[in-house]
């Protein structure tokens, strides 16, 4: 066996335990499945490179998958330093007439790690402006007893909102439904959308945000999970998979949740 095909099937076991690690970390579900597709795609190449000695077909396969991954890794590359790049958020002691939480997973009826986070934001960000409205926008999604806007508006209001300037938004269900649905919602109120307003979702999510809101006059509160390692990979986890979903709205534009 040559050097080469041995690193290759090496670091095939190695994707495939490093998957498995993942697959029983909460929260790490894509870094498992993407691990997986990385352990069977080295041992695809492995193998092409055995049969590359004797079959030119095999040869031709080889070098043609090697060139797409080559390709494949330039954009994804591309692309995390556009989501890196634009993962912070605005000033937050710029005006806004309304602030926009983007929804994310509920557990039963408690907010999710990522969801939590932006609520904290969001609770800082009311807690410095205390007469701004705040919509709060997600459906209710599978495996949640009830819809995300429902549990964002309980969690805020538990953690001294006004109840009056908390408004729900119960029908989106991706990214860009949230801010279709908010702007409908603001325009209801007599808000304007095309005016000065504030958002707020996870770092990793803001460039894609920004993207989706088509409003040059929003401004971005970013959200953070806390320090540690496992929150640290989490992030990794999730920034790595937001290049696949700015991937999606470039080429299929696909309604994706957060």
């Amino acid at each position: 066996m040559s050097a080469r095909r041995a690193a290759l099937w090496a670091l095939a076991v190695l994707c495939a335990a490093m998957s498995g690690v993942c697959r029983a970390t909460p929260g790490m579900r894509f870094s498992a499945l993407l691990l997986l597709c990385g352990a069977a795609f080295l041992a695809v190449m492995a193998a092409l490179d055995r049969l590359a000695e004797s079959k030119r077909w095999a040869r031709l396969c080889r070098n043609a998958l090697w060139g797409l991954f080559g390709a494949g890794l330039a954009l994804f590359l591309a692309l995390e330093g556009v989501i890196l790049s634009g993962a912070r958020g605005d000033a937050e002691d710029a005006p806004a007439s309304c602030l926009i939480v983007l929804g994310a997973g509920v557990n039963g009826t408690q907010p999710s790690l990522i969801l939590w986070s932006r609520l904290e934001a969001a609770l800082r960000y009311l807690e410095a402006h205390p007469d701004v409205p705040v919509i709060v926008s997600g459906c209710q999604g599978q495996g949640e007893a009830i819809s995300e806007a429902e549990c964002m508006y309980r969690w805020l209001v538990a953690h001294g909102a006004d109840g009056a300037r908390v408004w729900k938004e119960e029908r989106a269900s991706s990214t860009r439904t949230n801010f279709a649905y908010s702007y409908a919602l603001m325009r209801e109120r007599g808000l304007d959308p095309t005016a000065e307003f504030a958002f707020v979702t996870s770092d990793f999510h803001v460039f894609r945000s920004r993207l989706l809101a088509d409003a040059p006059r929003g401004r971005a509160v970013s959200a953070s999970l806390p320090k540690g390692a496992y929150y640290t990979a989490l992030e990794v986890n999730f920034f790595v998979r937001e290049a696949f979903a700015l991937a999606n709205e470039f080429m299929l534009k696909v309604d994706l949740d957060v």
